[in-house]
């Protein structure tokens, strides 16, 4: 019984050592930003929806009145999990305007995130955006 208990202690070392350690292989995740997929993202609800709810934007106080029309383009980043990041304006207008289009873009809900290959990507998407602001005989 002494033998097979030293024998044991000697081997026990020998083979946890030779099980070494298991190589961790880290995957870096795909932070590429595809311009082009084969499923666009889509606003939930659809492109009607996101027509509503950028009418929903509120007009700050230090709007420039005399600026009742303007076009731009808004681009976002739409992420994997759907979420809305780097909202942008090209083609900028009035400053304010512009700082109240990306506060109210990004709080915008999830989306469904733009595929290849059935796997949801990165995708940067742009929206093209009139306002018409009437004016008042104040």
């Amino acid at each position: 019984m002494r033998y097979l208990l030293v024998f044991g202690l000697i081997i026990l070392p020998v083979a946890l050592f030779a099980q070494g350690k298991a190589k961790r292989e880290h995957v870096k995740p795909d932070t590429t930003v595809y311009k082009t997929v084969d499923v666009q993202p889509e606003f939930p609800g659809g492109t009607e929806k996101w027509t509503n709810y950028l009418f929903k934007v509120p007009i700050p106080k230090d709007y420039d009145k005399e600026n009742t029309q303007a076009s731009f383009l808004i681009q976002m980043i739409i992420e994997t999990d759907g979420s809305v990041t780097h909202a942008s304006v090209r083609r900028k207008i009035n400053e304010a305007m512009c700082k109240a289009f990306i506060a109210h873009v990004n709080k915008s809900p999830k989306w469904k995130p733009g595929r290849i290959n059935g796997k949801p990507v990165r995708v940067l998407y742009s929206s093209p955006i009139s306002c018409f602001m009437l004016q008042s005989d104040e």
